[in-house]
């Protein structure tokens, strides 16, 4: 008997299940804030992370619309809500993940907006003729910025968090400009982790100090299979074991660098950008896509992407089960609308050190609307 999959309604989520609630209050300290926005066909994202001697820092990874990324940027950063004081070096790293539209159109006006602000921008390498991407290099050209295109195990520390770069690997990134490669294999796909350490710690015998538990995001941008297959290989998970050698060599803990609760499904969910493997290796609590709700000008996601996504997080191909709702397993779309064909809009995810906290908020916006942050709603 072949599994039953649940119809891809963009899970209509019970309105029963959002509440409305205090979205700023619900942000700690110590809590990392993940932001995607509700752009309709493209991605743009928003990394507040942890307080660090009284105020934070963000991460920006693409920009397909400016504008509304400003206006959240300017009611973050506005009295009254403050969860982004204005500080030097707000902006410690942009990344441009790669040079589509749908991912950059709005990069160069946000690098004109911000760049007093930006520290360091990250781009594949990938040239393309198109009027967004010059834009943005052009921006790139006239600011004092730090420049970097990175590929595979390049790891930045920006306060408590770790910036491992996934994807392009080596191998692809040697093909740029040679024998070439689908422009979106040239996306930089990261994993961001918290709470983050610089150096190993030890007690006096020598041991290591046990680490809190470490939360991980892995940002897929357009990957596709070839490049997480590259990736499959550069990360390998080495599974925990425990016996008298592992114990012995203190590698009882090993090593799952593909681990992450957060997961954002790669290429709005194409059937080319995620595979049943690379869903399993991550393991996710939460899997998030950027899409709009009539599918959009290439019918994204595929249901062939949702039904791997769906096993992964659920697996159903021994027992024959229906899958659960979308929602119940994790699964999450900006596109989505609640069961009075009310549009959720814009996700944020608020994250605390060692996963006690996972709350996911809406806020009801349409993909040419500003986000309200009073008209938040908290999934549960």
């Amino acid at each position: 008997m072949s599994p039953q999959v649940a119809e891809p309604d963009f899970a209509k989520i019970p309105a029963g299940q959002l509440a409305p609630g205090d979205f700023l209050e619900d942000v700690k300290p110590d809590d990392l804030v993940y932001f995607l926005l509700n752009v309709g066909d493209g991605d743009t994202q928003l990394v507040v992370l942890p307080e660090v001697k009284g105020t934070r820092r963000a991460l920006v990874v693409d920009v397909s619309d400016a504008e509304k990324l400003i206006a959240l940027l300017d009611t973050l950063t506005s009295e009254g809500s403050e969860l982004l004081p204005q500080v030097d070096g707000l902006f410690p790293l942009v990344v441009a993940t790669h040079p589509h539209d749908d991912h950059i159109a709005g990069m160069g006006r946000f690098l004109d907006a911000y760049h007093e602000q930006i520290r360091e921008l990250w781009e594949p390498g990938y040239y393309h003729p198109t009027p967004a991407y010059h834009r943005m290099m052009n921006a790139l050209e006239r600011l004092p910025l730090m420049h970097g295109q990175p590929t595979a195990g390049m790891v930045r520390f920006v306060d408590r968090v770790k910036i491992t770069v996934l994807a392009p690997g080596i191998s692809l990134r040697n093909r740029f400009d040679s024998y070439g490669i689908d422009i979106n294999n040239s996306s930089i796909a990261l994993k961001i982790e918290f709470p983050a350490s610089r150096v190993l710690e030890r007690k006096k015998d020598r041991s290591l100090v046990k680490p809190p538990s470490v939360q991980g995001l892995i940002l897929g941008a357009d990957s596709q299979t070839l490049s997480w297959a590259a990736v499959l290989a550069d990360f390998p998970q080495l599974g925990k074991k425990k016996t008298v050698v592992t114990e012995a060599l203190r590698k009882a803990g090993g090593s799952e660098p593909m681990r992450g609760q957060l997961f954002k499904v790669p290429h709005h969910g194409s059937k080319h950008g995620v595979s049943l493997e690379l869903v399993e290796e991550i393991g996710p609590k939460l899997s998030l896509v950027s899409s709009v709700r009539d599918g959009g000008k290439y019918n994204f996601p595929h249901e062939v992407s949702l039904a791997q996504v769906r096993e992964g997080m659920e697996p159903t191909t021994s027992s024959g089960d229906a899958y659960e709702p979308d929602h119940d397993l994790g699964i999450h779309y900006t596109g989505a609308v609640d069961s009075n064909n009310k549009e959720l809009g814009t996700i944020a995810v608020v994250m605390s050190p060692g996963g006690r906290k996972r709350h996911l908020w809406r806020f009801q916006d349409g993909d040419n609307d500003e986000i309200d942050l009073s008209k938040a709603r908290r999934f549960s």
